[in-house]
């Protein structure tokens, strides 16, 4: 297989106001009747305005996905959630989160998934696509909790995708349409789930992840979280 890849840099003066000028000069190339599709995609993403969620930051080798925003629940609900939309992309949004590791270590969520991003099971390379919440240690590895479309809850297997074999791990903890577009309150021992997917536990946690991939069947998905807390005894931290 062969392929290339050719790319027009624009640089601009220092002090130009760089968002009006670009939405102004994408708006006149848009005119143009052979535009590409890119520059209607390029306006629509200016005008997304996407704020990363307060304390979180994108893995830096995935890149700024613009997936997840802060959102205000219109009922008045008393935290803020993160709203996350996936169309044929993928993000991996990271918070900080030290915590030795314990028996008693929990982490605990409430999400509401309107669109799952496949409708088969994700367990394979083509069909890898979904939306999680998981937890990194301090030894590289992380374990991801995720609704699946087929899968049976508690199923568990390493990621297939060959450069994240060595590092992930999934489980299942809910399957089906049943409970999509209604929120659903989750609790997990981290311990036992550690024990569980790898073998023995590690010694700490060091974040907490949200996760979506679309890329492979490049279809939707629609979630949102609120109330992520991890705790271990008397120590807790609210996302």
């Amino acid at each position: 297989a062969s392929g290339g890849i050719t790319t027009l840099i624009l640089t601009w003066q220092q002090g130009t106001d760089l968002p009006g000028v670009l939405s102004g000069a994408l708006a006149e190339l848009a005119k143009h009747p052979n535009a590409p599709s890119q520059v209607q995609n390029e306006i629509k993403r200016l005008g997304n305005n996407n704020q990363t969620p307060s304390n979180w930051k994108y893995l830096w080798f995935l890149g700024d996905a613009e997936i997840y925003q802060s959102k205000q629940d219109p009922k008045g609900y008393k935290q803020q959630s993160i709203s996350c939309h996936t169309e044929a992309d993928v993000g991996i949004l990271q918070y900080d989160a030290p915590m030795e590791l314990t028996p008693n270590t929990l982490i605990s969520w409430e999400w509401r998934i309107d669109q799952l991003p496949s409708d088969i099971a994700e367990d394979t390379l083509p069909t890898h696509d979904y939306l999680s919440i998981a937890v990194e240690f301090d030894n590289g590895q992380d374990i991801t909790w995720y609704w699946s479309a087929e899968l049976p809850a508690e199923t568990i297997y390493t990621c297939p995708l060959p450069t994240w074999a060595h590092r992930e791990t999934h489980i299942v903890i809910r399957s089906g349409e049943q409970g999509l577009g209604e929120w659903q309150p989750e609790m997990r021992n981290v311990y036992d789930d550690c024990i569980r997917a790898l073998g023995s536990p590690a010694a700490n946690v060091t974040r907490i992840w949200l996760i979506a991939n679309s890329l492979f069947q490049r279809q939707t998905g629609d979630c949102e979280y609120r109330n992520i807390r991890l705790s271990s005894g008397e120590k807790e931290l609210l996302l």
